[in-house]
C-alpha cells in the first residue's frame, strides 16, 4: 500500500497536479523589497544593450574581447550581464523551446556529472582492487598509482560499466550483507 501511494505520488508531482497552497490574505511580507518578478522577456540582446556595450568598450585583451564577442549572442538584462535561460524541466519539449542554449546548462552539466562519476567509480574500483591484499587499509593511505592510473582508465567507461553491473545485480549490496539499526518487520 504504502508503495503504491509512492507511485501515486510521485506521478502527480511530476504531472504538476499537486494543489496550490493558498496563502492567507493580509498586508505582504516585505513590503518594502524590490519585487522579484522576472521574465525572460524582460533580457534583450547583450548587442543591442547599452551597459553591455559599455562594458565591452573597456576589454584590453585579445581573450577579454573574444569573451565579450561570444557573450553578445546572449540575452542580457538591464544590468548588462548575461543571463541563463532555462526551460520548462518537466515537459519534455521544454527543452526545445529555447534551441541554442545548451550550452548554457545541459551541455556543462552533463560533462560534470560524467567526471564526477569517472572520479567515484575510479574510487571504487581502486578499493575493490585493494580489498584482497594483505595491508589494505596501508593502500588506501599511501595511494598505488600505477594501479589508481588503471583504475582511472577504466572508469571512463562507468556509464557502460554501471548499466552491466546493474543488470547482472552487483552493483548494490546484497540485503543480507546490509546490517539494520532499529526495529525489524
Amino acid at each position: 500500500m504504502s508503495r503504491l501511494l509512492s507511485i501515486f505520488l510521485s506521478a502527480f508531482l511530476f504531472l504538476g497536479i499537486a494543489p496550490i497552497a493558498n496563502a492567507r490574505p493580509g498586508p505582504a511580507l516585505n513590503a518594502d523589497r524590490a519585487p522579484t518578478d522576472f521574465t525572460a522577456s524582460a533580457l534583450v540582446s547583450c548587442a543591442d544593450n547599452p551597459r553591455f556595450q559599455e562594458r565591452a568598450s573597456t576589454a584590453s585583451t585579445d581573450q577579454a574581447i573574444k569573451r565579450f564577442e561570444r557573450y553578445s549572442k546572449a540575452l542580457c538584462g538591464d544590468d548588462g550581464l548575461p543571463h541563463l535561460i532555462i526551460g520548462p524541466p518537466i515537459e519534455p519539449w521544454g527543452a526545445w523551446i529555447n534551441r541554442g542554449h545548451e550550452g548554457d546548462l545541459l551541455i556543462p552539466g552533463v560533462m560534470f556529472i560524467y567526471i564526477a562519476g569517472i572520479i567515484g567509480w575510479s574510487g571504487r574500483e581502486y578499493v575493490r582492487a585493494v580489498r584482497g591484499k594483505k595491508n589494505a587499509a596501508e593502500y588506501e593511505i599511501i595511494i598505488d598509482t600505477s594501479l589508481a592510473w588503471q583504475c582511472l582508465k577504466r572508469g571512463a567507461a562507468w556509464p557502460l560499466q554501471a548499466n552491466r553491473e546493474g543488470k547482472n545485480g552487483e552493483l548494490r549490496a546484497k540485503d543480507n550483507n546490509v546490517s539494520l539499526n532499529g526495529p525489524r518487520g
